[in-house]
């Protein structure tokens, strides 16, 4: 693990306008940036939910990544389901 990196966060304020420009709804948005020395040990979560657990103690700050978990096993049930589903329909219309 490398430790001896420094960073920096940084802070955006996105602003939009809406209702022809007469309103302005802003908001902020906190960016840490990951060093290229540690980005292969990121790349196995790249485009996968995760949670995100954050400890301040002092003047340290604890960021913990970890994998959500997701119900993808129950949405390949149902769609056995509907495939279960669809050979009935066509076997009920062959008898007619």
């Amino acid at each position: 693990m490398v430790r001896d990196g420094t960073i920096k966060l940084y802070r955006r304020v996105s602003k939009k306008r809406y209702l022809g420009g007469k309103y302005l709804y802003a908001y902020e948005r906190i960016y840490l940036p990951i060093p290229s020395k540690l980005q292969k040990a990121f790349k196995p979560f790249l485009g996968q939910p995760l949670k995100i657990d954050i400890i301040t103690q002092n003047s340290c700050i604890t960021i913990t990544l970890k994998r959500a978990k997701t119900f993808q096993h129950a949405e390949q049930a149902q769609a056995k389901t509907l495939q279960g589903n669809n050979k009935r329909v066509i076997s009920e219309h062959s008898k007619t």
